[in-house]
């Protein structure tokens, strides 16, 4: 039986046939019914006596004690009411789990503290926060319904304040034509995605409310288009175009309300009409064919292996202690939500990710508090392990990583090769071709992050000289407009291969006239080295510098001390990494860029704490028409001696040699080809591209 009814009078645009007669009205639903069924009681508290359970229930326990706060009468605050809800939520939950009165008492309470003032609000993108208050508290009184103790009064004032916040959030953000143009058309990312799932969780909820299939046909069309391929927002080898922060941001709420469906409908079609409003046609979204009123389908996407392959590729990016790299507008960031993929078609990598993380294991809350939905949903019968893979390559997604293990000290490397909608996203940076390096635990050259000082422009990180990139008189691709002025240009991933802890990919983009073609090799898992082809239509000779952010100097502490051939960067622990740099074309001058306190290209701001801080920057020089380069990669655990880099004179052309762990390598490039000479393998570089050999 069908609990969300299908209006097609209410919806704009749709056709001036009548619409379908309604179904009959539902008989009164099994509670509870969103977060948990009934048959998951049972299954929770047979848990409850092991890890990682325990501390599960023991943070709900924790939530569930906090007080309650008063909102402001003159300014619904989201934030407040967020926590509130989460509050209520988790007494509810103890209420139902355990029996508990005085937690279901606790629980009703919270609904004392809710206003629906909601239009006093003072936030411009309250939108995305909206998710935590109305799905908290709908989960709060769906768990109560489950228990003696919410009288049938307290239940409709609930359900009275929920779907009128619901009623003002929806016409403030899709009923107004500009607010919708200004904050959600633009995005096409977690902002209709946490926007849809917060006003479909109450339309879920609600069914009979009159403005439910309203709500419900919007909600889930946006949901199905963004998640599936017409939308964009998912590229075929699952990468994310906004990137791992802001991806963990709306995965989190999407896979709440998935699993609200999985728990109301199982196989049971969910039909409503197309709502497509919220359509952007212009590039990378077009052609737009959603027609306003059709019947579709909703295609719950938590049994789709798409929904799991986003998961996968946040798990390939992410760094060797598990934290997720500061990639676009991004901070370091766990991710919230994959070991739950065990109930629904998963296996033990999802568990592996999430209990393993250095900085926060067992993460619960990022984007969504997902607290019981890990006691419901995760099966730890499954063994945690690392994935079978270790270098990934997404060329839709525009990512290369090369790493030499799962090891919280492994050598991971990333290089960029974004394009078309991989990179078409307002939390892009300009950044194509950059590649970043961490080892021994340590970020060492770095991507700089999400520092935005002012609310309405775009990072000022977002630029190419705050990257690891070869610039051009000053720049690489052209700076990322606002909004949908994307500026920048394509780059493209061209090639990769693998031997064991050895791997190499090749990016390409032009910029500048010239076309520049990077290829970045992990050598042995030990350290990894960077040849840098350019061709130009240019004329003149023109400045290049070849520039290199690491993660130590000035306000990020540790050491950093340029050098004839490069520079090297000492993190506070000892760790650190020195590059070596040369050009065939002529002699290369190592030099730092102009210094100023926060801001480009020194300022970044990634950390879990949000500080902002400035770190050093290498910038090796050579004025000509396409200069080209090769750099070694070398990071050390606790000494730079453990590391030996020569440079050497080979009249043709530039060569390193390298000694580490007893054996002995051979890098050179000349311009025209070059290679690397390792104990057990070579690789070759030339016109016809990039190979391994024996």
């Amino acid at each position: 039986m069908k609990r969300l009814l299908v209006v097609a009078a209410l919806l704009l645009g749709c056709p001036s046939e009548p619409p379908p007669d309604p179904e009959p009205t539902p008989a009164a639903p099994a509670y509870p019914s969103m977060m948990v069924r009934a048959e998951h009681r049972q299954i929770i508290l047979d848990r409850l006596e092991r890890e990682p359970y325990v501390t599960i229930l023991a943070g709900i326990q924790a939530e569930a004690a906090q007080s309650y706060e008063q909102d402001d009468p003159q300014a619904w605050d989201s934030g407040i009411n967020g926590r509130n809800a989460e509050r209520a939520q988790a007494n509810a939950l103890l209420a139902w789990l355990f029996d508990d009165e005085a937690a279901a008492t606790r629980a009703r309470d919270g609904f004392a503290f809710l206003g629906t003032h909601w239009d006093t609000h003072e936030n411009w993108d309250i939108n995305i926060r909206m998710a935590h208050p109305l799905m908290g508290y709908v989960n709060a009184l769906d768990l109560l319904r489950a228990t003696p103790w919410l009288p049938d009064d307290e239940a409709a004032e609930a359900e009275r304040k929920l779907t009128s916040i619901t009623d003002q959030f929806f016409a403030f953000f899709l009923l107004d034509e500009g607010v919708r143009a200004f904050v959600l058309g633009p995005s096409q990312n977690n902002h209709p995605i946490r926007t849809a799932a917060a006003i479909g969780y109450v339309a879920l909820a609600f069914p009979n409310h009159p403005n439910a299939a309203l709500w419900g046909n919007w909600a889930f069309s946006e949901l199905q288009y963004l998640w599936g391929p017409e939308g964009r927002y998912v590229q075929p080898d699952g990468g994310v175009s906004e990137g791992p922060f802001y991806f963990g941001f709306a995965w989190g709420v999407a896979a709440a309300i998935f699993i609200a469906v999985d728990n109301l409908y199982g196989v049971q079609p969910l039909e409503l009409l197309s709502d497509c409003r919220n359509r952007n046609d212009r590039d990378p979204w077009a052609p737009i064919t959603c027609l306003d009123g059709e019947p579709f389908t909703f295609d719950n996407p938590i049994w789709d292996p798409s929904f799991a392959a986003t998961v996968d590729w946040s798990l390939a990016l992410s760094l060797p202690w598990g934290s997720r790299p500061p990639l676009g507008d991004a901070y370091f960031n766990p991710f919230n939500g994959g070991a739950l993929l065990s109930s629904f078609g998963g296996d033990g990598r999802y568990a592996w990710d999430w209990l393993g993380n250095r900085d926060r294991p067992m993460e619960l809350h990022h984007g969504a508090d997902l607290s019981a939905h890990h006691l419901a949903y995760y099966d730890d019968s499954f063994t945690a392990a690392p994935p079978a893979w270790t270098h990934r390559y997404l060329p839709a997604a525009g990512n290369a990583v090369l790493r030499s293990s799962w090891d919280q000290d492994a050598l991971w490397m990333l290089l960029m090769g974004e394009a078309g909608p991989a990179r078409k996203t307002l939390h892009d940076h300009v950044d194509g071709t950059s590649l970043t390096l961490a080892a021994f635990g340590e970020y060492l050259l770095i991507d700089p992050g999400y520092f935005k000082p002012f609310e309405l422009d775009n990072a000022q990180t977002a630029h190419s000289p705050s990257h690891n990139l070869v610039l051009i008189d000053g720049i690489a691709a052209p700076n990322k407009g606002l909004l949908t002025n994307f500026g920048d240009a394509d780059a493209e991933l061209i090639g990769f291969d693998e031997r064991g802890p050895s791997a190499f990919a090749t990016a390409r983009q032009t910029y500048e006239d010239t076309t520049v073609t990077r290829t970045a090799v992990l050598v042995d898992g030990r350290f990894a080295v960077v040849f840098d082809q350019l061709d130009t239509t240019a004329a003149e000779a023109r400045e290049h510098r070849w520039r290199m952010h690491g993660y130590a100097g000035y306000s990020s502490g540790g050491a950093f001390a340029l050098a004839e051939d490069g520079a090297s960067w000492q993190r506070p622990s000892g760790v650190g990494i020195a590059v070596h740099l040369q050009s065939p074309d002529g002699p290369v001058s190592a030099e730092e860029p102009p210094y100023t306190e926060d801001a480009p290209p020194h300022v970044h701001q990634f950390e879990l704490n949000r500080e902002i801080a400035n770190h050093a920057v290498l910038d090796g020089v050579i004025t000509g028409l396409a200069p080209d380069f090769l750099a070694i990669l070398s990071p050390w655990a606790q000494d730079p001696a453990e590391i030996v880099v020569q440079t050497l004179d080979v009249g043709n052309g530039v060569a390193f040699a390298i000694t580490v762990d007893g054996a002995s390598y051979f890098a050179s490039f000349d311009g025209q080809g070059g290679g690397i000479t390792a104990p057990d393998w070579t690789l070759t570089l030339d016109a016809t591209g990039v190979a391994f050999a024996e």
